[in-house]
């Protein structure tokens, strides 16, 4: 059952890989973003990490929390993110709980799909942007999601993506 958009966005509490304790609600009154992407090492994901990450200034402008969550371990995601400081979350989610609770999906058939839809090039042009060769953990077949959530709580955006690399452009986020 995916999430629709006037749906409360589901309730979570959590830490980032930094140590600081989200808890969903405590974002009330502002936007937030957020991302699931697959794991640290997905080029796909790392190269939309760094398109967001040009875009920071906008999120800050807008008042817009980003809370990017993983499939990968703590461990791996402090190897992905090394020392340097980001102005979005990063989460941790080896257990796959928040991609349960929003309903992202793992479809083998979305995989596939996404040979013709530029996968290639966007892992060429992701893999160009680590600062170190990560090695893959998560599923291989999860698809990225990504919601925004109004200042009530509420989903104002609900993107399940058709394959990976399927992500809201740029534009609509800020």
């Amino acid at each position: 059952m995916k999430l629709t958009i006037n749906q409360q966005a589901p309730d979570f509490s959590t830490t980032d890989v930094s140590g600081n304790a989200i808890h969903l609600k405590k974002f009330n009154g502002q936007k937030v973003y957020v991302a699931f992407e697959r794991n640290a090492g997905c080029p796909v994901c790392n190269l939309h990490t760094h398109q967001l990450l040009k875009q920071a200034e906008s999120f800050s402008r807008k008042n817009m929390a980003v809370l990017m969550i993983y499939e990968s371990t703590p461990e791996k995601m402090k190897e992905y993110l090394g020392d340097e400081q980001y102005p979005f979350h990063f989460i941790a989610d080896p257990q796959n709980e928040l991609y349960k609770k929003y309903y992202v999906e793992q479809s083998l058939g979305k995989m596939m799909k996404s040979m013709f839809h530029g996968i290639m090039t966007k892992a060429m042009q992701g893999k160009k942007l680590f600062k170190s060769n990560i090695s893959q953990d998560g599923h291989t077949t999860t698809i990225p999601s990504e919601f925004i959530i109004d200042e009530n709580g509420k989903l104002s955006k609900v993107h399940y993506g058709r394959f990976v690399g399927d992500h809201l452009p740029i534009q609509e986020l800020i």
